[in-house]
Formats: structure tokens, sequence, C-alpha cells
């Protein structure tokens, strides 16, 4: 394989896991667009390539630049074959961006493959000679009180934990740490980035995600988000996706975030009863006009409430340290676009496609 010699991105090969999940496809985009060689980690690689390519350079990518492997995250050896494992060795970034990602899933199988995957991951790049930055994605939540004060070799904490806020955000609180601990064990160069709820492309508004927040923008179109969890000082921070695509491209260049944790979000973010008025006069639609406790809607059958019991952990008034994400833009030259300029591009898409962009919606980014 000839790689270019330099990139804008100071890499020359990159690797993404989860590429055909909704961040990993701007990902690929906005490494590729730079001259990045890049190869996907993904199931049944022969098969989605040449989607992927195309998909790429429809929107100004270089298809020709992407290459794709096997990968499983329930896998014991993560489902690699000979060219996956060849790819390790080349890779001067590798971002782990795959994880089972639902709502309601197996704890067991959950903590599989966004756990102990992410820890294997980490020690397969161990022998690495060339890898200048392995970039793990976390969630924001993982600055939430909570989290910050769970201690994962608390059995019982963390069996807590799982309990109270489900076997996806705990096991992604649990990867943060676990992965963080093997990285210095195993001297591997490791960011970890924390993006707030990703929205669509802040240009053209495109998704292809509905998962999350943009099911509460879908009941709010259908006049059926008569209220909103939480209180009023309730927070879900968002970010474009295109945003975090360029930020975790120019990571593994920037030496200032190696070793280092950065949620990414934009602080300007509507508080959510603030985000849904927005959003409501732009739909031209009712705006919820009560808000209830996340502890009863709990206790509510989700047939009434409309929303997973696991997402309203997501619904809390903490708030996070926006100093880091925007340090990391300043540095590596990455303009946060105007929120609400943003999110209206992407409520327009998500009605324009009647809340079903794309051929299907991406839960998984593993998929």
């Amino acid at each position: 394989m000839v790689y270019n010699m330099t990139t804008s991105l100071q890499i020359n090969a990159a690797i993404v896991t989860g590429a055909n999940g909704f961040i990993g496809r701007w990902l690929l985009l906005e490494l590729t667009a730079h001259g990045v060689e890049v190869c996907a980690l993904i199931r049944n690689p022969r098969v989605r390539l040449a989607e992927l390519r195309a998909w790429v350079n429809a929107r100004g990518g270089d298809g020709e630049k992407l290459h794709a492997s096997a990968f499983d995250l329930s896998h014991p050896d993560l489902g690699l074959d000979d060219e996956g494992r060849a790819w390790l060795a080349r890779a001067d970034a590798v971002y782990h961006l795959a994880a089972r990602f639902d709502f309601g899933m197996p704890l067991e199988a959950t903590r599989r493959d966004n756990v102990e995957a992410s820890v294997r991951l980490v020690k397969m790049l161990a022998s690495s000679k060339r890898l200048r930055r392995l970039v793990h994605l976390s969630g924001y939540r993982t600055e939430g009180q909570e989290a910050r004060d769970l201690d994962v070799h608390d059995a019982a904490a963390l069996a807590s934990f799982y309990r109270v806020h489900g076997p996806y955000e705990g096991s992604k609180i649990e990867a943060h740490y676990r992965v963080a601990e093997a990285a210095a064990a195993f001297d591997v160069p490791l960011t970890r980035i924390s993006p707030a709820s990703v929205i669509g492309d802040s240009r053209s508004g495109e998704t292809t995600q509905l998962i999350g927040l943009a099911e509460t923008v879908q009941r709010l179109h259908a006049r059926k988000l008569p209220a909103l969890p939480g209180n009023r000082a309730s927070w879900l921070p968002v970010i474009s996706v295109d945003t975090l695509a360029a930020l975790l491209a120019r990571v593994p260049g920037d030496s200032e975030s190696l070793g280092g944790h950065v949620v990414v979000l934009d602080e300007h973010t509507p508080s959510l009863r603030d985000l849904m008025g927005l959003a409501a006069q732009h739909l031209d639609v009712p705006a919820p006009r009560f808000s209830v406790p996340v502890g009863i809607l709990r206790w509510l059958p989700m047939a009434l409430t409309g929303v997973h019991p696991e997402a309203l952990t997501f619904v809390s008034s903490d708030r996070y340290d926006a100093r880091p994400v925007a340090e990391l833009a300043a540095r590596v030259g990455v303009e946060l676009p105007e929120i609400e300029t943003s999110l209206k591009r992407w409520i327009d898409f998500l009605v324009a496609h009647n809340f079903r962009p794309g051929a299907s919606v991406v839960k998984a980014e593993a998929a």
C-alpha cells in the first residue's frame, strides 16, 4: 500500500472502527478529504465498502483513499483478519468509535462489546511502532457528577451505577475508565473524546440517526409532546456531526491533547426547555408547557411517556466545562458554527425526510 508522505492532518494512515455509523461516516469524509488513507473496520466489509466510498465521494471526500476490513466487537480477537492486523501495525491514528448503541440491551453483551472489546483493542495496539494516537469515543455524561464519583473497582458501586443508568450508559462510563487504565499500563498514546448529543451536519442538517433528541423533535412535530422530562435547568448539550469529525480528525496532530479528555459540546446550546421552544417556533407547533420530574417519569409506562427509561438518565441539570473544547478548537483551527442555525437546519432535514433519513436509521456505531 502506498501512503502520502504528508497530509494537512499530520497523519498518513488511520483506522476507524464503527465507520458505518453516524459519526464514523463524517469522520471518513473528513479524513479522506485531507488525503489520509483510511481503513474502515466494519462488519461485512466487501458488501459495505462500495456504498461507503460512494457516500464519501458524494460529499466531497476521496473514496479511493478508503479501504475496509472485517471487525466484530463480540469476537474474542475483534474479528480481525490478516489485513486488519496489518492495518493496526501501519496506522498513525486509530479512532475507536464502535459501540453497541441502543437502549434496553442485555447487560452481559453490552459490557462485552463496549468495555471488554475496547480494552482488548488497547492491548492489541501496545506493539505498534507507528501509532501516534488512539482516540477513544466516550460520551459527555462521563463528566456528570455521578460518573465522576464512580469507582469502577468498587463492584457494588459499579453494579448500582448499571442498575440506575442502564447497560448503555453504564458500559460507556466503565469503558471510559478502563481504557485509560489499559492505555497507561501498555503505554498506548490515548486521547478520550466525549461528544454531547450529536445533531446533523451544520451546513445541510443531514443526519442518519434518530435515537435520542431527534425522537423528541419527532414527537414535538407530531404534536405529541405535551410535557418535557426534567425541570427548567435540564440541559442536553449538542454538537454538529461535521464539527465533531473535524475535531476528531485533528486530535492526533495535537500534542497538548495527548493523555487528555475533552468533552466536545457547544456551550451555547439552549436549555432543554428553550431548545424545544426554538424547535416549536421553527416548526410552527405548540411548545410543551410543562416539565415532569425524571423520577416520576421512570415510574410511568413507556407507552405513555414515549421515552425509554434509559434515555431519562441523560436528562440532567449538570453543566460541563467548555474550556477544553474551546482551547482544542483554537489550537487546531476549527470554528464552531452558530448553534441555533445548525439546530434549525437539522430540524429541517428531519422533517424533509419524514424523520426517516437514509435507507436505514443508524442505531449502532458498531454496524
